[in-house]
């Protein structure tokens, strides 16, 4: 097999749910992969990486992760690949923003990742909502500031919770019809989650804009609910899947190449 002449960065997402996995050599996405979280063990990390660099040329790797306990297996893996250039994404990172919020060290690094992404890619004001386990709605100011955000429930995770805090009521899915009234205990709890959802978005959305004075403010998702927590609203939000990834792409710009 001819070996690559591009140089590539592996960009590591690591979510409570899954770590989604991509490589790029200038900013496009070529080459994606998915692990559950639960299953992060050293082989299966080493095991993805190898799948997905096969014999390209990497030279560098950003790590964001939202799960401490998974970290030290995932640097390990990545050490092995890129030696030490490893950027591990925190708030003393470079973003190209500037952050004004009084505890930097207690933001996400997912959501930071988010917030140079969407300011980089979309320009600035700009409100980025991620949709995972939990929804995090991050705020970028004109100034190109990071400025705080919303925290609230993934649609799964209201479902989850009914199901395990209720005696009666069984897991669900969202996916199905979604009528006016439910005929059934599974379609009483869809309306609740899709049409319910679908309010929480809108509500918190509209109170972010108030706040910033609403104009000219772009609105971007991203996250494996994103499509579905957004079907039906009249938001204007550009859904971007690859809006983390991008971020820490932008990441690697502003902390390696600088070197």
């Amino acid at each position: 097999m001819k070996r690559s002449s591009e140089n590539f960065v592996i960009l590591v997402d690591v979510g409570n749910t899954s770590a989604a996995v991509g490589l790029s050599a200038d900013g496009r996405i070529t080459c994606r992969g998915r692990l559950l979280t639960s299953s992060s063990t050293a082989a299966n990390i080493r095991k993805l990486l190898l799948r997905l660099v096969g014999r390209r040329s990497v030279t560098a790797a950003v790590l964001c992760s939202v799960v401490p306990g998974v970290n030290r297996r995932w640097l390990r893996a990545l050490k092995l690949c890129v030696g030490n250039n490893v950027i591990l994404v925190s708030h003393k990172t470079r973003l190209g923003l500037k952050i004004r919020y009084p505890r930097p060290q207690t933001i996400g690094p997912d959501r930071l990742a988010d917030a140079c992404g969407a300011a980089y890619c979309y320009g600035v004001p700009v409100v980025v909502a991620d949709f995972g386990t939990a929804v995090t709605i991050d705020v970028v100011s004109r100034a190109h500031e990071y400025i705080g955000g919303v925290i609230a429930p993934g649609p799964a995770v209201m479902t989850d919770c009914l199901a395990q805090r209720t005696a009666l009521l069984p897991k669900i899915s969202t996916a199905g019809p979604c009528g006016s009234i439910g005929k059934s205990t599974v379609e009483a709890m869809r309306i609740g989650a899709v049409i319910g959802y679908r309010g929480l978005v809108r509500e918190i959305t509209g109170h972010v804009l108030k706040g910033m004075g609403r104009k000219a403010i772009k609105l971007c998702a991203t996250g494996g609910y994103a499509e579905e927590a957004l079907r039906g609203l009249d938001l204007p939000f550009i859904v971007d899947p690859d809006l983390t990834l991008r971020g820490l792409w932008r990441i690697y710009e502003l902390n390696w190449r600088s070197r």
